[in-house]
């Protein structure tokens, strides 16, 4: 798969992408180190543990990320409880993580895929 096909997989804006990260090298070098992220992992547990200022730390670092490297699909769920958790409102995480988790396996699946 090229890098091209991995974003529209994703259907994200390769060009937007390239723009934004300069060169395909970069932008694989960026995918690379976001299968070894824990952002998501250390948010489920802060949420879990009702550790929600954590938890807003993780999910705007994701955000981040996701808006960088125009994952727009997982950056929807992510910038929507990045947003409630600035506003102090816990009561949809549990909804919000549930509905990012199958999106984000699945991009680090791709990435997998695109890096074999």
């Amino acid at each position: 798969m090229t890098l091209r096909e991995f974003y529209a997989k994703t259907n994200a804006d390769y060009d937007a992408v390239i723009r934004r990260l300069v060169n395909e090298n970069l932008v694989l070098k960026y995918l690379k180190k976001f299968l070894d992220d824990e952002y998501f992992a250390n948010l489920q547990q802060a949420a879990a543990a009702g550790d929600y200022e954590t938890a807003y730390r993780c999910v705007h670092t994701l955000k981040g990320l996701c808006l960088s490297l125009g994952f727009d699909t997982l950056s929807r769920p992510v910038t929507a409880l990045t947003e409630e958790l600035h506003e102090g409102k816990t009561e949809h995480a549990a909804a919000y993580i549930a509905e990012i988790e199958p999106l984000y396996h699945e991009i680090k699946q791709w990435i997998r895929e695109l890096t074999a």
